[in-house]
């Protein structure tokens, strides 16, 4: 007897209820779904709780008179001053956030590189000081160091009267105080033409690297990207009709006055995320060195390369490929960690959105803000060092 098979359709047809794929979609469904009530739930509570309080969700306090002085920075090159809104005062913590972290990532990166560099040195001495240095600073917590370096700079610095005084500078437990050029009151600000500046030095620097390395030429890019820097300043100097004036420091009853001026505050934040971020650039850095094939150290010796021509020309650029994704996150950890200035008293973001939160009442949308501000710094240093990331990958067929 010979029986026909039943179509190929009818014998591969699974019921939906047993289908895996129906079953993983319909599971995600209702994990989204769990997750919109449980957020829609959090919302009612918290718009339940805030009418109880009579507290308001809305931003309108930004444009509110202040009240408070914070003590160093601008709003981005424009003075600020009691009289102003929190939302002038929130872009001055804002800059003071931004200046400490951009100065840190570099003098961290440069120390880091050079510790890393020593950990692996023939020389014993320096090795053993390189390795010191890592085990300290790396496995104490930064706030202890931040409060350290600021005590340590207030109790060994002199008075304000007995301030050392070195070509118009000074310099006290007060601070370090040196001429600059500050914005003239009334004037055009001068702060878009500093970003201007940098992004264009940097844009130069990137177009004219990625150009030596294709054609294999030597070109002198960060003198150019520097020519490029004071070119643009210059420009907008003069197009702005002089917007800039030199301040220099001065004694006063009230203490020194005038002029750019380092803090102690700032000077224990930024020395203290340094020394601490430098400490785990350098483990990175030393990984980063020793995943390279010993291999090309003796072929680099062969031809006669010195040690540094080695490191530099040979090791390092491909190290680079190891080092940059865990040195990003090291960049975006010190950028996090200088909300930590609120222990020493330093008017970073974090600090000065605080203070308005508790001094208007608006806490929740303080905290929201610096939420989203960390965010968006975060996000984009992330950027920034994929994208160099991506430039420096090797590249196959």
């Amino acid at each position: 007897m010979v029986t026909s098979d039943p179509p190929n359709n009818m014998a591969t047809r699974v019921p939906f209820y047993r289908d895996v794929k129906i079953l993983a979609v319909i599971a995600q469904m209702v994990f989204v779904l769990l997750v919109a009530l449980t957020i829609w739930i959090l919302g009612q509570n918290l718009s339940t709780n805030l009418k109880t309080r009579n507290l308001s969700t809305s931003f309108e306090f930004l444009r509110r008179t202040a009240g408070f002085q914070i003590a160093e920075g601008s709003a981005f090159g424009v003075p600020y001053s009691s009289e102003d809104s929190y939302l002038k005062a929130i872009a001055v913590g804002l800059f003071n956030t931004l200046r400490v972290s951009v100065l840190g990532i570099v003098l961290a990166t440069i120390l880091g590189v050079v510790v890393g560099v020593a950990r692996l040195s023939s020389n014993w001495v320096v090795n053993r000081i390189a390795l010191m240095y890592v085990e300290v600073f790396r496995n104490t917590p930064l706030l202890v160091q931040l409060i350290f370096w600021y005590y340590a700079g207030v109790l060994t610095l002199p008075k304000v009267k007995q301030a050392l005084e070195f070509g118009g500078a000074y310099l006290s437990n007060q601070g370090f105080f040196m001429p600059w050029l500050v914005q003239k009151p009334d004037s055009i600000s001068f702060a878009p033409v500093w970003m201007l500046s940098i992004i264009l030095a940097v844009a130069t620097f990137v177009i004219l690297e990625r150009r030596c390395v294709n054609l294999g030429r030597n070109d002198p890019a960060g003198w150019i990207a520097f020519g490029v820097l004071l070119l643009v300043l210059l420009a907008g100097y003069f197009t702005l009709g002089q917007p800039l004036e030199l301040d220099l420091p001065r004694t006063t009853n009230f203490g020194i006055a005038g002029g750019a001026s380092l803090s102690p505050e700032f000077a224990a934040l930024l020395i203290g995320l340094v020394v601490y971020t430098a400490s785990f650039i350098a483990e990175t850095v030393r990984a980063g060195i020793q995943a390279v094939n010993k291999g090309q150290w003796e072929a680099a010796r062969a031809i006669g390369m010195s040690y540094s021509q080695t490191l530099q020309l040979i090791v390092l650029p491909q190290a680079l490929r190891v080092i940059i994704p865990p040195l990003g996150n090291q960049y975006l950890n010190l950028t996090k960690n200088s909300s930590l200035a609120t222990a020493i008293g330093f008017p970073d973001m974090f600090n000065v959105l605080n203070t308005a939160g508790n001094q208007s009442g608006f806490n929740l949308q303080t905290m929201l803000i610096a939420l989203l501000v960390y965010l968006v710094l975060s996000l984009t240093i992330s950027s920034f060092v994929n994208l160099y990331n991506r430039a420096t990958r090797l590249k196959t067929r």
